[in-house]
């Protein structure tokens, strides 16, 4: 990290250049970069200004600090700098997050895409996942009697006596529909 110091009538001592670059090494960590930071220490009467000027991938960050005393001045512009990395490293890295669940989800369906082409069938339909049923145990009665109160179409259930997983499902004549497996 490049750190330039400027001071406008003002003591450039040691000691606040080695409070500085202590804790702008905390900038590096966050923003996961070596970025170029420029330190204006300002004084003017009794009142003394700290800008701190950062140029880094994320953009620029800019931060200003007013105390009586430089060193306060100096703490409060690289609180207020270091609030601004967080902010921008959080923004990468929910926009990173969100970027990848969308390629998963873009990913998923070149997969579906590339089986059905394997088949020979590049424009049929596509299989879409819609999650997971779980699969409960009860008899056909305490299946139907769920089916009649649900705005569901089907139901997944393993049927009590057999342990076979069976579904239920409404018909378009009003009826219901019963899938056993074969044993």
């Amino acid at each position: 990290m490049t750190i330039v110091f400027t001071g406008r009538k003002a003591d450039l001592t040691t000691g606040l250049k080695a409070v500085a670059e202590k804790k702008l090494s905390k900038l590096e960590r966050i923003l996961h970069e070596s970025p170029d930071v420029h330190v204006i220490l300002t004084q003017e009467k009794h009142r003394h200004r700290v800008e701190i000027l950062v140029r880094a991938r994320v953009g620029k960050l800019t931060a200003r600090g007013q105390a009586a005393v430089m060193r306060e001045a100096l703490g409060e512009a690289i609180e207020r700098i270091l609030a601004q990395g967080r902010k921008h490293h959080e923004k990468r890295s929910r926009g990173r997050k969100r970027r990848s669940m969308r390629e998963s989800a873009r990913g998923g369906d070149l997969a579906l895409a590339a089986l059905d082409g394997a088949r020979g069938e590049p424009d049929g339909p596509a299989i879409v996942p819609m999650g997971r049923v779980p699969v409960k145990p009860m008899s056909v009665e305490e299946a139907l009697l769920l089916m009649q109160d649900s705005p569901h179409p089907f139901l997944v259930f393993r049927d009590a006596d057999s342990q076979q997983v069976s579904v239920i499902f409404r018909r378009r004549d009003g009826h219901f529909g019963l899938i056993e497996p074969e044993t």
